[in-house]
């Protein structure tokens, strides 16, 4: 019964942590209401060895009040193709915190959803 309850527990534990995971990304996706053209600069893809799990790793640049602003971004799964070197990009960010963004291929509308 001891370990029943212990791994009730710890479901339980691990549901909370996605749930909070997952609405705290929500209200920072909020905040990303202006929008700024970018480019990709670097697309890195990991692939996990055991799992064959991949993600993208897109480095891109921006500009924000004159301030030319590098960052990335991490996609799930393979999308280099979606995210090629010197492709430009539409970068949602934060108008209080411009250093605060995603990435997007073009057209996309900030905030993202």
């Amino acid at each position: 019964m001891k370990r029943i309850l212990g791994i009730v527990g710890i479901l339980a534990a691990v549901a909370v942590g996605i749930f909070a995971m997952i609405y705290f990304e929500d209200r920072r996706l909020e905040k990303l209401t202006a929008s700024a053209s970018g480019q990709v600069t670097r697309v890195v893809v990991h692939t996990d060895s055991e799992s064959n799990d991949a993600s993208t790793v897109v480095h891109f640049t921006y500009e924000v009040d004159g301030r030319t602003l590098e960052d990335q971004s991490t996609k799930a799964g393979d999308v280099s193709e979606e995210f090629l070197q010197g492709a430009a990009v539409t970068v949602c960010h934060d108008p209080a915190k411009p250093e605060d963004t995603e990435v997007y291929r073009p057209g996309r509308a900030c905030p993202p959803r």
